[in-house]
């Protein structure tokens, strides 16, 4: 529950609009719902030892169990967890079951007998010899050449279910709102293209920043606060990094004296919505990265 604790308090301490804080992942809710999955897999006979044991198992073994997300070629997620099971007269051909495993399947197998959910991987029937006297095998306790069944069986999972449609949604919500804030960055950044464009035109009989915007700007792109394009050092920027270049970047400005010189007061006010743009992304990717690390936290989750 600490990073639950955290991730609560990272929210509210960190100035993010209301209305983003509305559409950040509910980590809490998330959490308990996987409480619900553990407790229904645990109802079915699942604990995490015969999950484990039957996940691991090869699809020719007596018993295993599959999981998938989605069906193959779809995009929209359905957790499907299937049993491929060994019968012989109802009960799992395998001696080495330990007694959990064994009161699971042996549900699997009433449905089975009882024709609920179920889909035939076939039949063999071992063929004989008229005068050959069946012989018992040691190993397991059944009839050599007795092969039986191989059946498979979807296990119903609701709470697994719920679940993945909850984090589709929160997801998806978080999508809608980067492309507004991104819809809204863009229109922001061309308004102050224009202003910017307006105080450095070039001119015999009026005043210019000309100059000190190039020279903001070469400084900011040496700075390279979200994205590195150098070879020893390149690609986007965790949030610390783009925060500390960012720092750099306005230190320089003001050690040489390049916003305090401008001759023209609106270059003032275009380089002051030059830094609140700059702190709009960095705080959008602070939120970005702290619901990722919420995402990432739930996935792994026992």
């Amino acid at each position: 529950m600490k990073f639950a604790h955290d991730f609560k308090q990272n929210l509210a301490s960190q100035d993010f609009p209301p209305h983003w804080i509305e559409r950040a992942i509910p980590y809490s809710q998330l959490k308990k719902c996987l409480k619900k999955i553990q407790r229904e897999l645990q109802d079915l006979g699942l604990d995490q030892e015969t999950l484990r044991a039957l996940l691991s198992a090869e699809e020719t073994a007596p018993v295993a169990l599959q999981y998938k997300l989605r069906e193959s070629g779809s995009r929209f997620v359905r957790p499907k967890l299937t049993v491929n099971v060994h019968l012989r007269d109802g009960v799992a051909v395998d001696a080495s079951l330990t007694p959990t495993s064994r009161g699971f399947l042996e549900k699997l197998a009433c449905e089975i007998l009882d024709g609920h959910e179920r889909e035939s991987l076939g039949h063999i029937q071992a063929s004989r010899q008229d005068d050959t006297v069946p012989k018992e095998n040691p190993s397991t306790g059944f009839i050599d050449g007795d092969v039986g069944n191989y059946e498979t069986i979807e296990v119903p999972l609701v709470f697994d279910a719920e679940f993945f449609d909850m984090l589709q949604n929160d997801v998806n919500e978080l999508d809608a709102l980067q492309a507004e804030e991104q819809k809204q960055l863009t229109n922001e950044i061309t308004e102050l293209s224009k202003e910017v464009s307006a105080v450095s035109r070039p001119s015999r009989f009026s005043k210019s920043d000309l100059a000190r915007w190039r020279e903001i700007f070469e400084l900011y792109l040496d700075s390279n606060v979200f994205f590195a394009t150098q070879e020893c050092d390149h690609g986007a920027r965790n949030s610390q990094r783009a925060l500390k270049q960012l720092q750099w970047f306005q230190n320089e400005v003001e050690k040489r004296n390049l916003a305090r010189n401008f001759k023209i007061s609106q270059s003032r006010q275009a380089f002051a919505r030059f830094l609140r743009l700059n702190a709009s992304l960095l705080k959008n990717l602070q939120f970005q990265e702290l619901n990722k690390l919420a995402v990432s936290k739930i996935l792994k989750s026992e």
